[in-house]
């Protein structure tokens, strides 16, 4: 079989990809295509197509009909080359995940915000939550757009975009640290319009809630476990129901 061109690691800055409609959306390289051999080719069009969510390594098999041990040399090969990459999926850790390198993993892969290298940040949601249990009881009502607001005139840097301030609140919602209420325009609905989705604080929040109820607080083997551990956070799978339960 003939050896795919060591050009392709770096396509020159004079011959770039064909224009696309959308100049975010990045577009397959005919040049590339062009100069590698069949099977690379068609794998590489296939994951291309998959864009940011890139395609677990047993679907490409089924879809070009390829046995195991050349649908793996045929992708070393593409990530020899840099046109692959392999990439993590919070959802499925030990799905083995393909992806063109023009991509970024989307939102859903990689957990977001409050995932940091595959594993969720639970020191910032808790400060995020701080955040916003902090703005309600501020206001003593407040929308979600009064919320991000708030916090973001308080602290410029938080970098939280409204969906991030959406998720919490929700999760806030769910422990009954925040009650969701509609708005009348009257009383201490004043300034939020009638109808409005808003939030304020429960009178009485009920004791525990989510970062309370993580799982490895009374793990009775947490010393043991370690990211890379027989025993980890990405094999367990009570972590990975409470993870679930709040952010994916």
């Amino acid at each position: 079989m003939e050896e795919p061109s060591p050009a392709l690691r770096c396509p020159p800055a004079d011959q770039p990809s064909e224009p696309s409609s959308d100049p975010a959306t990045p577009t397959i390289s005919a040049r590339v295509l062009a100069q590698l051999p069949s099977q690379e080719r068609q794998m590489y069009s296939l994951i291309y197509e998959a864009g940011s969510n890139g395609m677990w390594m047993p679907d490409v098999r089924k879809r070009l009909m390829m046995s195991s041990y050349t649908a793996t040399k045929v992708a070393r090969t593409l990530v020899s080359l840099e046109l692959l990459k392999e990439v993590s999926d919070v959802r499925h850790r030990r799905k083995k995940v393909f992806m063109a390198t023009d991509f970024q993993p989307s939102a859903e892969m990689t957990g977001g915000t409050w995932y940091h290298d595959g594993r969720l940040d639970t020191d910032a949601v808790s400060a995020a939550r701080h955040s916003c249990q902090a703005q309600v009881e501020r206001l003593g009502v407040a929308t979600v757009d009064m919320i991000h607001n708030g916090i973001l005139r308080d602290n410029p840097r938080a970098g939280y975009t409204i969906n991030n301030i959406t998720g919490i609140v929700e999760t806030m919602v769910l422990d009954k640290v925040l009650e969701e209420v509609k708005s009348t325009g009257e009383g201490e609905f004043t300034a939020i319009r009638s109808g409005t989705v808003c939030y304020r604080p429960v009178a009485h929040p009920a004791e525990g809630g989510m970062m309370e109820g993580i799982p490895c607080g009374v793990c009775p083997r947490i010393d043991e476990c370690s990211p890379e551990g027989v025993i980890s956070p990405s094999t367990c799978v009570y972590y990975k129901k409470w993870s679930e339960k709040y952010f994916l």
